[in-house]
């Protein structure tokens, strides 16, 4: 029986925070559903004064209160990521206006956190080994992953851009091989003037342990870019548009699962291509939800999920039943900073598939 339900985790305006932007979601290994967000006091991207979560342990019947997680440091607080720990850690990294990161985690199920540890050194290493001077760099957003193997992989994007300018940007990961105690930086992926600019990126774990990255990027096609490594730090294939995945530059999620027995990828955006038809629209509108069984190759399955809406975030229950996306809610054509709610949506595969 197909089932869809949709719960407002934040609400702009109604809590400590004025606007609620950038969903993260993980299922820990416990099956609790942790939240995470920033807290923002006005539009920009450097406006962000907290990181917030919510935590649910029944599968999102109930909810936590709204927990501050990082605060009062005078500046601006930015992408937040978690990874669930194949062994029941919880990996939290963050950063600060978008120059320095943080690295905590959670040895009792995402209710507490250790102190935060500056890891910022590992980004020095692109500007060594690979000659790129960022001014800024940020982390995925959404999540990251452990591999079947035990590797923590993070996305991240690496501004070369004058000033605070968040682009022209290049992709990479940086990957930690001991449960988070040091991080390296994995190699970027060649720049591809076909999809220029990559910046914000997903990453899932294919069914024969190689890591498939999903890349936000600027190409005139308006498509998702796709790179595959053997470990989601090295080798990456060179870089291709998926002409199954249209994309009005935004970010989008994949999540990996088994479900049913066989190895599936889910992937979540604003499925908004523009063109000549909608007048060459970059509404982030038409959040759609799709489902590949072949590693991402194909993309039979589709349903769209919200008509408003903007960044997600993607996760899977540990039974592969059920499958949750949190996503920025009622957001304006004009003004996509400004989303009324970040809003989960619970539904199952028989909602999908119909």
């Amino acid at each position: 029986m197909q089932f869809l339900s949709k719960t407002a985790i934040h609400t702009s305006g109604k809590g400590p925070s004025l606007i609620y932007r950038i969903p993260g979601i993980i299922v820990t290994a416990r099956d609790t559903i942790l939240t995470c967000c920033e807290g923002r006091s006005g539009q920009s991207d450097w406006s962000g004064e907290a990181i917030v979560s919510r935590r649910s342990e029944d599968g999102g019947l109930s909810w936590s209160e709204e927990r501050c997680l990082v605060s009062g440091l005078g500046e601006s607080v930015n992408n937040p990521v978690m990874i669930a720990g194949n062994d029941g850690l919880v990996h939290f990294l963050w950063q600060t206006r978008y120059r320095r990161t943080f690295y905590q985690r959670s040895l009792d199920d995402g209710r507490s956190f250790s102190p935060p540890r500056e890891i910022t050194r590992v980004f020095d290493t692109y500007r060594t080994r690979d000659g790129i001077r960022w001014n800024v760099y940020a982390l995925g957003p959404g999540h990251g992953i452990q591999t079947g193997g035990g590797r923590l992989v993070q996305p991240v994007w690496i501004s070369f851009g004058e000033g605070d300018s968040h682009g022209p940007a290049v992709v990479s990961s940086i990957y930690s091989e001991d449960n988070g105690e040091t991080w390296q930086a994995g190699e970027v992926i060649p720049w591809d003037d076909r999809c220029p600019n990559m910046n914000e990126t997903t990453a899932a774990e294919l069914s024969d342990g190689r890591v498939l990255f999903n890349i936000r990027n600027h190409s005139p096609e308006f498509l998702r870019a796709v790179s595959v490594s053997p470990d989601g730090f090295s080798r990456f294939s060179p870089c291709r548009l998926d002409p199954a995945l249209p994309d009005p530059i935004c970010f989008g999620s994949l999540a990996a699962a088994s479900i049913e027995g066989k190895h599936t990828l889910l992937f979540s955006n604003c499925g908004v291509r523009p063109c000549r038809e909608n007048f060459y629209s970059r509404a982030r509108r038409n959040l759609t939800v799709r489902l590949s069984r072949d590693d991402g190759e194909t993309w039979p399955v589709s349903r769209r999920l919200e008509i408003g809406a903007g960044y997600s975030d993607m996760a899977v229950s540990r039974d592969g039943k059920w499958f949750y996306c949190y996503y920025e809610h009622d957001c304006s054509d004009i003004l996509h900073s400004e989303p009324r709610h970040l809003t989960l949506a619970k539904f199952n595969l028989e909602w999908l598939e119909d």
